[in-house]
């Protein structure tokens, strides 16, 4: 009972929790922090509306890049089809051919013969798929 008494008469106090003594400075500081300044508290919705719209934007592109991922998927699941019926139309065209026929009749009624080495020409594409003759072919 002394040493609350001499506590007191000091601006101290005994905290209930701890049992230690705090200065009135102390109680004072602690109170401070705990209230907000207005300034703070817009700070804080500021930052927080912030946040809020940064997690949506984030979302949404989210959304975008997923969508566009399912897109390619689908295109490409187009494009192997499409590659799979291409190549069975092309095989259907090449075995109903018949190479032989066409090579009898070009030797035989049309007249024409293997070319020999020395009217083969050579000359460089540079690096071209195809080649589209315009001109004659320089020697």
């Amino acid at each position: 009972m002394q040493q609350m008494t001499r506590a007191r008469y000091a601006g101290e106090r005994v905290n209930s929790r701890t049992g230690k003594r705090v200065s009135l400075a102390v109680r004072r500081n602690r109170k401070k922090a705990l209230r907000m300044s207005r300034g703070y508290v817009i700070f804080l919705a500021f930052i927080s509306i912030m946040t809020v719209l940064m997690c949506v934007q984030y979302l949404k592109l989210k959304e975008t890049i997923t969508s566009q991922m399912n897109r390619n998927e689908k295109l490409e699941s187009e494009l192997v089809s499409l590659r799979s019926e291409n190549d069975a139309l092309l095989e259907n065209i090449n075995s109903s051919v018949d190479w032989n026929a066409i090579k009898d009749t070009a030797i035989n009624k049309l007249g024409m013969k293997y070319a020999e080495e020395d009217q083969i020409v050579w000359y460089n594409t540079d690096g071209r798929s195809y080649i589209r003759q315009y001109q004659d072919v320089p020697s």
